[in-house]
């Protein structure tokens, strides 16, 4: 009874062309506003590594500080690339439901959805290059773009497509990391530390062409590797929101966690070989590692949640703002690392960074929650959706 009450909630006609009279609309899920609350606070665990100097993540220092090795086993294990596969979850499932919504209310959801996606793509361009270069919605927006023309599939070819893809995904950054080019490692200190450091945390005009060289090379390999990986887990989002996934718990989800654990450990020591190979292959594990964590975060929130709106209610203000929330962690991150407090990129252990993604968290946390009594909307995501419909009022 109490699983039918749950897909009775989540309202749509899967079976039938979204064109149809009978088609009905996505009611606002608390569970979905959790879960992307989550993977919006989390995406910050990876990302702040590379607030100050873009051009690389964490440089240890040698010999390495005591919060490096403990650091670094939590972030293989728990946080690596979970967040961003989380995430890519709920951008298939949010295309999804919004061509359902446009559709069931007459409108052209084709037009409306890309436009949505063009304008997230500009965003991303403008944020990667005059903020932080490790921007995602540009990637998201490209992504977008090649799910939309799978939307249609029943839920076995979903499966099958999402497989396919991230199995290429995989398989590509397998045989990158299998080229035997070898670089020097890049210690925290040295002179050529110390030059990246002067150029990030230099001018802005020196800031600025940083940041044109690593959008730039991002966009060169971006439809080699990851293109694939993220279409795929949206294609997976849309294929578990059909599965009941985001409306109940399921059963045995624990065994997600065990396998990417295990998974996580095995990336974690090959990341600490000698060999160049094996350590470029730890970056392919952790990948692979990411899903099951992913699946399991989903479940367990969805679990706690059980749709109701006075469960998570801080993580579902988070997942209502994403937007407005993940540029203002550009924001403060690069503001913090390159502008007010350089020298942190000096002294910071592991260990560190990890607890300054934690305050913000908090803050961010209660930063939603006080928004959203005063307005309805973040104000990124009032922008987006004033540019994306202007001109389309009843098409």
């Amino acid at each position: 009874m109490q699983q039918d009450r749950h897909q009775a909630q989540l309202v749509v006609a899967t079976h039938s062309s979204p064109s149809s009279p009978h088609c009905q609309q996505f009611s606002r899920q608390p569970n979905i506003d959790a879960v992307r609350g989550l993977a919006v606070l989390g995406i910050f665990y990876l990302n702040i590594f590379t607030m100050g100097i873009s051009s690389y993540e964490y440089v240890a220092s040698e010999p390495a500080a005591t919060g490096d090795t403990l650091g670094e086993i939590l972030y293989y294990m728990l946080l690596r690339d979970r967040f961003i596969s989380l995430f890519s979850l709920l951008f298939g499932v949010g295309l999804y439901i919004q061509w359902h919504n446009f559709s069931a209310a007459g409108l052209n959801a084709g037009s409306r959805v890309k436009s949505r996606l063009y304008w997230l793509m500009a965003f991303g361009m403008v944020h990667g290059v005059l903020l932080w270069p490790g921007d995602i919605l540009l990637s998201y927006g490209v992504c977008g773009l090649l799910v939309w023309r799978y939307r249609g599939l029943s839920t076995a070819e979903l499966l099958q497509k999402a497989q396919l893809f991230i199995a290429i995904g995989l398989l590509v950054m397998l045989l990158m990391a299998l080229i035997p080019i070898e670089a020097a490692p890049m210690v925290r200190g040295s002179p050529a530390y110390m030059h990246e450091y002067q150029l990030w945390t230099g001018s802005y005009g020196s800031q600025l062409v940083q940041q044109l060289l690593v959008v730039g090379v991002s966009l060169l390999v971006f439809p080699m590797t990851y293109l694939w990986l993220i279409s795929g887990m949206m294609l997976l989002g849309i294929y578990l929101l059909q599965q009941g996934w985001f409306s109940h718990r399921l059963s045995n989800v624990h065994r997600l966690l065990g396998w990417s654990l295990i998974l996580g450990f095995i990336a974690y020591q090959c990341s600490t070989a000698d060999s160049y190979i094996i350590q470029n292959m730890a970056l392919v594990i952790v990948l692979l590692a990411a899903i099951p964590m992913a699946l399991w975060m989903l479940q367990w929130v969805v679990g706690y949640c059980d749709n109701q709106p006075q469960r998570l209610t801080a993580l579902q203000a988070v997942g209502k703002i994403p937007l407005s929330l993940y540029i203002l962690q550009s924001v403060v991150g690069v503001m913090l690392f390159r502008h007010v407090a350089p020298q942190l990129l000096l002294t910071l252990n592991f260990l560190d960074y990890l607890l300054l993604a934690s305050i913000w968290s908090l803050i961010q946390l209660l930063l939603a929650s006080a928004y959203l009594r005063y307005f309805k909307q973040g104000p990124l995501e009032w922008l987006w959706r004033k540019l994306a419909y202007n001109g389309l009022q009843g098409r």
